[in-house]
């Protein structure tokens, strides 16, 4: 070091300010891939549906794999199937052997759909003497079916199996009604109920009477089906297989597989039908059917037209004109029946013979009755020509009937129909006699609408109004001739 230096000339340390560290992007990347990771676990777990358990005292083969259904649709999917001890909930002994624990985890969406009370149970084929179920699993793998219960909470995480389906539980709507068999003929919950063919109710259980004199089947018509259930319906067993020899042969006609194996209950009703029936109505159920029964054909409307007719239908009043005329010195005293329906302008419109006397009455001796009221001054005020030759007649009535049903509207239940008229109503005196006939049943003619041959018809419905289905316009009068059962139309005016 130069002694001669001065203090100017020894050089100075200078510090430098240390640089703050600044976060590595590696660093951010990673908190974002964590923060990334923790929201798709959060979503996964909220995507995954909860998981139950169900015991069963067999597990007749059942896989981790397979699905739990409602309704044909899978909702979960079977995690686990392991031997358990019964829960504490079972009322079983002690001792008992262990049962089959299956863990089942839910669709997301499925657990509002699985309630406290839901029933549970393997579908796997049975074919025996009593039952055939379970047929779709022959070729595919069996799943576990189920029934929501009757709760609306779902609390419960474990539940208590079944070893097979439960009783049907009818529709609401459905009319119950017993049949009374000499025997049980291998009928079970389930036995389809069939019309023509038409799957339309189930049996729901089958009981010994309690006089065990007879088996009582537990029956439930479809609601909307039960309008062809009437008081004298007649209810027999149907098997599956039906032979027939004819001169080509040996003819042999099957079902279903189901219907081969586990028949049914046909039933079918008189051309003249009884009334509706209700809930609890009882019939006997035969054997075998008599050789009429499958030859009957009334017309029983039902679901939607028969909801319809009941709202829409007019009411029909039976009339009774009465008059007297001399016979050999002697008074008599005659009377016809007709059909007749009230309008609102205080009209009744009916054929031409229901309103008019015979010409060898007595000078006012005729009385028009009409829902119950005499009338002993009547006169039409309008006659229309139809297309049969006969005539309708709307007759001023002087009294007029108290009826619960409002009159028909004249204009617009007269305003003729200005299209070609599809099913037609033949109106009764009550919706149940009425008769409705398929636009198929019937073929215009230069004389109106000529129904089929086979059509078999109460004769008392001689001259009732007929009205169009679709618009409930007032159509025609039926009338029977030569040919058969005849719809009259009117003539065009002018």
């Amino acid at each position: 070091m130069d002694p001669n230096a001065t203090q100017d000339d020894i050089p100075q340390a200078v510090p430098i300010p240390k640089k703050t560290r600044r976060a590595s992007w590696l660093w951010i990347a990673t908190a974002i891939c964590g923060l990334l990771s923790l929201y798709l676990f959060v979503q996964s777990y909220q995507n995954e549906g909860e998981l139950i358990q169900v015991e069963f005292q067999e597990g007749h083969g059942l896989q981790v794999g397979e699905s739990l259904r409602y309704r044909g649709i899978d909702v979960g999917r079977v995690e686990k199937v392991a031997l358990a001890m019964p829960s504490i909930q079972d009322s079983l002994p002690a001792d008992t052997s262990p049962r089959i624990l299956v863990s089942v985890r839910l669709n997301p969406n499925a657990r509002r759909v699985v309630t406290d009370g839901t029933a549970f149970w393997i579908v796997r084929p049975i074919v025996s003497f009593d039952a055939v179920r379970g047929l779709d699993t022959i070729v595919g793998p069996k799943y576990i079916a189920m029934e929501p219960g009757p709760s609306d909470k779902y609390s419960v995480k474990r539940f208590q199996g079944l070893e097979s389906a439960p009783p049907i539980r009818p529709k609401e709507g459905s009319v119950e009604i017993i049949l009374d068999s000499l025997k049980r003929y291998g009928l079970d919950s389930g036995t389809p109920i069939l019309h023509r063919g038409f799957h339309v109710g189930d049996v729901l259980a089958v009981s010994l009477a309690s006089d065990a004199r007879s088996v009582l089947v537990r029956c439930a018509i479809h609601p909307e089906f039960h309008e062809l259930v009437r008081t004298n319906t007649k209810f027999w067993l149907r098997s599956g297989w039906r032979v027939s020899l004819g001169i080509t042969g040996l003819e042999l006609e099957a079902d279903s597989l189901s219907q081969v194996l586990y028949g049914g209950i046909e039933f079918a009703t008189p051309d003249a039908k009884g009334k509706v029936v209700g809930t609890g109505a009882r019939f006997i159920l035969h054997e075998k059917p008599d050789d009429d029964w499958n030859q009957w054909k009334p017309s029983l409307p039902y679901g939607a037209i028969w909801d319809k007719l009941q709202r829409q239908s007019p009411v029909c009043y039976r009339t009774s004109l009465v008059w007297k005329q001399s016979s050999l010195g002697f008074s008599l005293t005659k009377q016809k029946l007709g059909w007749g329906l009230l309008l609102d302008d205080g009209t009744l419109l009916c054929r031409e013979d229901f309103a008019t006397v015979s010409k060898s009455a007595l000078e006012k001796s005729g009385q028009l009755e009409v829902a119950g009221v005499s009338q002993a001054d009547f006169a039409p005020i309008e006659t229309m020509e139809m297309t049969d030759g006969s005539k309708v007649l709307r007759v001023k009535l002087t009294a007029q009937p108290s009826i619960a049903q409002p009159p028909l509207d004249a204009r617009q239940f007269l305003k003729p129909l200005d299209r070609q008229p599809g099913d037609v109503l033949v109106v009764g005196s009550e919706t149940d006699r009425s008769v409705l006939i398929d636009q198929n049943r019937y073929t215009k003619t230069d004389r109106g609408l000529q129904l089929e041959s086979t059509m078999a018809l109460p004769g008392d419905l001689d001259g009732a109004p007929v009205v169009e289905v679709q618009d409930g316009r007032w159509l025609g009068i039926l009338t029977k001739g030569s040919k058969g059962w005849l719809i009259a139309l009117p003539k065009p005016k002018g």
